[in-house]
């Protein structure tokens, strides 16, 4: 979230990203040995702390975010091959040390810049093209963050690129790199390609309850069942109050007559308006309309044409000048007015056609009206209700109590982090979703918490964890469907690598790619002038990196829509420029990357000073039962 919200920010954001990702455990150097702390420590280092807790949750995050991209469950020993564990504590223990070098140097920053930081961020401006506050507090809420919460971590930020802008500032490109990297970027290639997708395949047989089950246990942690919490929820809101505000029919009348033009159509009339330079000339001409001159006769004598004098089919509110409408709207239908004292001279309308506004009766209305009165009455009342729910929570009564009294329901979900339920579909209607899940699953059961605000009414959010059922394994009956649905997608997936590698065997064999491709059923497709980095139209993106790995002539292959289909090419032609400009977005990556490497060398020293150790059975622990489906 936080990455999104600050993508206007200054690059040095995506250098410090950058570095947190590229340390490895081997960098760091981190010590095996683990005493003194806690059962929730995870890592040290220097004065700072990562906890069982944060990383937990975090790794697991991850981990689905992987899941769902693969479309297929990642098992521990998945996880540990991608480097995904070490890749999360690098990030967090780089960011530690960061924070606690900051700390140490007395690095401070004032709440006047961090707002100057907040407001003049493009991704907080609202439609005027200035800072925001509502736009503001709105995405906070959606991406699950506090105020308080958001202003810290940029805090923190901010105090981050105060400790190692210096580093990288200044840094200059040599030429000879400059020149290399324009050949690099100017090369473009050619290629003949073709997709393999999961639809030129014929479905597999379903398998039999042996061959699932055994599928199931050999993945087992894949379809573990995550965390759920109970979470009971009040939820004041206008709405929520509305029924049991009392309107009268006075009233509804009252509302009904101010804003009469809200409940129908108004009148309309087709409206011509001739101006005049003068009194006089509208006053001849106002007297010749009199003795039976046709309007359209003095129209044409003055060399105007329809289109100069129509107003069109227009309601009263359509025509600025008062003095117009007003004669306009009093005239019967083919009438023409007399000399107007118009806003822009001497007027004369005539008109033509005339819709008759209509309105709806008060008998059709009045539910509606007296509904929006009984919400307007509710959202004044509204602020004392919730002092006296904060009283009774200060009391400490809970919420099941307070509901009771303040004649509000108290809903109850079972839910995972992501807002989904045991059956794994998400929950379709959860008051303050984000804040609400982020606040429930980190907090414990019983304990009283902050209550967040709805940013569509104004309303206010009360939650308290009743259960905890911890994470566990799932029984194959219960995760049946979601092997089944594995299952397929695998050998889905192996029979398109199977079939890859028959139509590459075959062109490695002497076929030309053109008849291997043709033979196999698959449309030849054709792409020229490709170049690295930029998109061609037509042409898959997934296809670049592998068409610049594979040597002229060669044939290659790389995985695309996700995952679910294969791309297999041939490298026609590679063409190298002589001379080529180099684009100023590829140089300051460039720039960016030799920063990189100066602030990495800057967090290795780091670390020899301050130390980091970590809690190996517990990351062990963590990385070999916490896998998500």
């Amino acid at each position: 979230m936080l990455k999104t919200l600050r993508k206007s920010a200054s690059g040095i954001v995506a250098k410090i990203l950058m570095v947190l990702l590229i340390l490895s455990f081997a960098v760091w150097g981190i010590a095996d040995v683990f005493r003194g702390f806690g059962s929730q420590t995870l890592a040290t280092i220097g004065d700072s702390e990562i906890t069982v807790p944060e990383f937990r949750q975090l790794y697991q995050e991850r981990l689905q975010q992987i899941s769902q991209q693969l479309k297929r469950g990642i098992t521990p020993d998945q996880a540990r091959a991608f480097g995904i564990p070490d890749q999360i504590l690098n990030e967090q223990l780089a960011e530690a040390a960061l924070n606690d070098q900051a700390k140490s140097l007395g690095l401070a920053l004032s709440d006047e810049e961090i707002a100057r930081r907040v407001q003049s961020n493009p991704a907080f401006f609202g439609p005027s093209g200035s800072f925001d506050p509502a736009h503001f507090n709105q995405l906070l809420r959606s991406n699950g963050f506090t105020e308080a919460r958001f202003v810290a971590a940029e805090r923190g930020l901010a105090l981050r690129q105060q400790l190692i802008q210096s580093l990288g500032g200044g840094i200059e490109v040599p030429q000879v790199l400059k020149s290399a990297l324009a050949r690099y970027e100017g090369e473009e290639r050619s290629v003949n390609y073709a997709m393999l997708t999961a639809a030129s395949l014929t479905a597999p047989a379903n398998p039999s309850d042996d061959e699932l089950r055994t599928f199931f246990d050999e993945r087992k942690v894949a379809f573990r069942a995550p965390e759920f919490r109970k979470i009971n929820v009040l939820v004041l809101t206008p709405e929520a109050l509305a029924s049991s505000e009392t309107v009268t029919d006075a009233e509804v009348e009252a509302a009904y007559n101010a804003n009469l033009s809200t409940y129908g159509t108004p009148e309309k009339r087709v409206v011509q308006q001739l101006v005049f330079p003068s009194a006089d000339e509208a006053k001849a001409a106002a007297d010749r309309i009199a003795a039976g001159t046709p309007f359209a006769d003095i129209v044409a004598e003055r060399k105007l044409s329809a289109k100069d004098v129509d107003l069109g089919d227009v309601a009263r509110a359509d025509i600025i000048d008062k003095q117009v409408a007003d004669a306009a709207f009093s005239l019967p239908a083919d009438g023409t007015s007399g000399v107007i004292a118009g806003r822009f001279g001497p007027v004369i309308v005539h008109i033509g056609a005339i819709t008759p506004g209509t309105t709806q009766p008060l008998a059709e209305v009045a539910p509606a009206i007296r509904a929006a009165l009984q919400v307007n009455a509710a959202r004044r009342a509204m602020l004392a209700t919730y002092d006296k729910v904060e009283d009774d929570r200060a009391g400490g009564a809970p919420l099941a109590e307070i509901a009771s009294k303040a004649s509000l329901p108290l809903q109850a979900f079972d839910t995972s982090v992501q807002g989904q339920g045991p059956d794994g579909t998400a929950i379709a209607s959860f008051p303050g979703r984000a804040e609400v899940l982020r606040g429930a699953f980190a907090t414990e059961v019983g304990a009283e918490n902050d209550p967040a605000q709805l940013p569509q009414n104004g309303g206010y959010v009360w939650y308290e964890v009743e259960t905890i059922t911890p994470p566990r394994d799932r029984t194959f009956e219960e995760a049946r469907a979601q092997v089944l649905d594995r299952w397929k997608q695998d050998q889905t997936a192996q029979a398109l690598d199977k079939r890859l590698e028959e139509i590459k065997a075959k062109i490695a064999a002497g076929t030309p790619f053109d008849q291997a491709v043709t033979e196999a059923g698959l449309e030849l497709r054709a792409a020229n002038g490709l170049r690295r980095g930029r998109t061609a139209d037509g042409v898959p993106e997934d296809i670049m990196a592998a068409v610049f790995e594979t040597p002229e002539g060669g044939v290659g292959s790389s995985l695309a829509e996700a995952g679910d289909s294969r791309l297999l090419f041939q490298v026609l032609r590679a063409s190298v420029p002589e001379t080529a400009a180099t684009d100023e977005k590829l140089l300051s990556d460039l720039r960016t990357s030799m920063e990189n490497d100066l602030m990495t060398e800057y967090l290795v020293e780091l670390q020899t000073r301050l130390g980091a150790r970590i809690n190996r059975a517990a990351l062990d622990q963590i990385v070999g039962t916490d896998a998500v489906n």
